[in-house]
């Protein structure tokens, strides 16, 4: 017998609606903070666009990079005639990309909606409030929209948890910050958990003797224990008494750092002169999300989102030599991060990603940049289409149709176009992105990006 025509529809919605992803798969975004200078991380090196990039850069001395120095990239889908070179000191990078585990996103940014020059210029066009201000388009950037509401304090990344930690058997671990508290991580039922960049801090004084007094741990867990009548009171000892689980929890699953567990990272010089010593702070915290990851199965975790700060973007000043630092940090932490992923067998589930208050100007301030918009981005995984460059190109060069001024750039893609595409590979459904994301809607039927496996 045949199935009915209503059986038949339903059969083909389920077919239509994408089902939750199986096994585990992590997020891991790492938030340059101050603004990465995009301008300067991938280059577009044909004859046209070069002349104007070194040409609006010209007067801080070596702020624009010789194309000999840069190191070249080739996209496998062609950008409108553009040939490209990648920062000189991300050759590991360089490798990932070649190696089909590294992508670039260009020109992403805040948006409400998709904006023209014109739009802009006329005003005619809903914007992200306080453009070019540090902590209105840092938060903005990890917030559900960029209209500043200021009654809903979600981020996506919490988002996307209220949405899955139900898959995890310790739902309270599904969000984990190395780098604070922070508002990307901020859900409606969600609640994230902070550990420091060399992984838990326990309370001083619970797990150990104070002042040599051996009793005094014992007295200070029964005084942390006790209930509290006030309001105010009552939720700081749930806050508490939830902190003393979760490090318990985790202080007995996470794997070690070193040998046995999680291999540290290397303590590396950068690869061009002269020679300095790279800082391994953000590699750190990403051995710890590493050995957080590690502790998964005992902890019954199958979706977990991790946000790592990077901090010392803001380059009005010093540029040349601050931004070197930023990138030789970034080249070692990503390589070292893909190289430990693939040893523990989980290169394909955990996706990392760039993020950033906005971008530069493409103009200098004779020392550096100032505060820009759009940006490009790395994301990074086994799960990657890598080797490419999603989103249309921008020209380069002053007072150009997507430049509102110093070479400004107006983003091509918008944020929810970019975190949308994350989290339909961490397992939401269109419905559920939708709820994520207020805005995702007025970037067109099919908002999502192509970079994602």
């Amino acid at each position: 017998m045949s199935a009915s025509p209503f059986l038949l529809r339903m059969q083909a919605l389920a077919a239509q609606t994408p089902q939750p992803a199986s096994g585990y798969r992590a997020l891991v975004c790492i938030f340059q903070g101050g603004g990465n200078d995009g301008h300067n991380l991938l280059v577009a090196t044909d004859q046209t666009s070069f002349n104007a990039y070194t040409q609006a850069r010209a007067a801080a001395p070596g702020l624009a990079f010789s194309s000999g120095q840069l190191l070249s990239v080739s996209p496998k889908t062609p950008q409108f005639g553009h040939t490209f070179g990648l920062n000189p000191y991300l050759s590991g990078l360089q490798s990932l990309f070649e190696n089909g585990k590294l992508a670039f996103i260009a020109n992403a940014g805040t948006l409400i909606a998709p904006t023209t020059k014109t739009q802009y210029n006329a005003n005619s066009v809903p914007l992200p409030l306080s453009l070019f201000s540090h902590a209105n388009q840092s938060n903005e950037w990890q917030s559900i929209a960029a209209n500043g509401n200021l009654t809903d304090y979600r981020g996506w990344g919490g988002s996307f948890a209220d949405q899955l930690q139900g898959q995890n058997s310790t739902p309270v671990l599904t969000c984990i910050s190395t780098g604070g508290n922070a508002l990307f991580l901020a859900g409606e039922s969600t609640t994230q958990v902070s550990v420091s960049q060399n992984g838990l801090t326990p309370i001083s004084g619970l797990y150990n003797d104070i002042y040599g007094q051996t009793g005094a741990s014992s007295s200070l867990a029964s005084v942390l224990e006790t209930s509290e009548a006030n309001l105010f009171a009552k939720e700081y000892e749930a806050v508490l008494q939830r902190s003393v689980k979760v490090q318990t929890q985790l202080a007995s699953a996470i794997l070690p750092a070193g040998p046995g567990g999680v291999a540290n990272p290397p303590a590396s010089l950068d690869s061009v002169a002269p020679f300095k010593a790279i800082d391994t702070t953000l590699a750190t915290s990403l051995q710890t999300v590493a050995r957080i990851i590690g502790a998964r199965t005992s902890l019954g975790m199958t979706r977990q989102i991790f946000f790592v700060f990077h901090n010392g973007y803001d380059t009005h000043d010093g540029e040349v030599t601050t931004h070197r630092a930023r990138m030789n940090e970034l080249n070692l932490a990503l390589t070292y991060f893909d190289q430990v992923l693939t040893t523990m067998g989980l290169e394909n589930d955990v996706t990392t990603f760039t993020s950033s208050d906005f971008g530069r100007t493409l103009t200098s301030n004779s020392d550096g940049t100032d505060h820009g918009w759009g940006n490009h981005h790395i994301v990074m995984g086994g799960a990657v289409k890598g080797g490419d460059i999603y989103g249309q190109w921008p020209i380069i060069g002053s007072d150009q149709q997507n430049d509102v001024g110093y070479g400004r750039l107006i983003p091509g893609i918008s944020v929810e176009q970019y975190a949308g595409t994350l989290g339909k590979w961490l397992g939401l459904s269109q419905t559920q992105l939708n709820s994520a994301f207020p805005n995702l809607a007025n970037f067109g039927s099919n908002p999502l990006l192509g970079f994602m496996g």
